[in-house]
């Protein structure tokens, strides 16, 4: 479950703010299957990788994912 683990981690940093039906649909159209997307967004959320708000998901910015410098002048 590691490799789909990564998988829908990376279809969610690309598409911040999905949804369950739309994580599936992106997993589905990146031939990501056999997985069981629920469980995986769980484990996630448990690991502080994944933030849900409203019923959508963001990965959190960390590690592989974050960013070493903003683009944004600070305020």
């Amino acid at each position: 479950m590691d490799k789909e683990y990564n998988q829908i981690l990376e279809l969610v940093a690309e598409s911040p703010g999905t949804t369950l039906k739309e994580i599936t649909d992106l997993a589905t159209d990146h031939g990501v299957i056999d997985t069981d997307i629920p469980d995986i967004l769980s484990e996630a959320l448990r690991n502080d990788d994944l933030l849900e708000f409203d019923d959508r998901y963001w990965v959190m910015r960390k590690g592989k994912y974050g960013f070493h410098q903003y683009d944004h002048p600070e305020t």
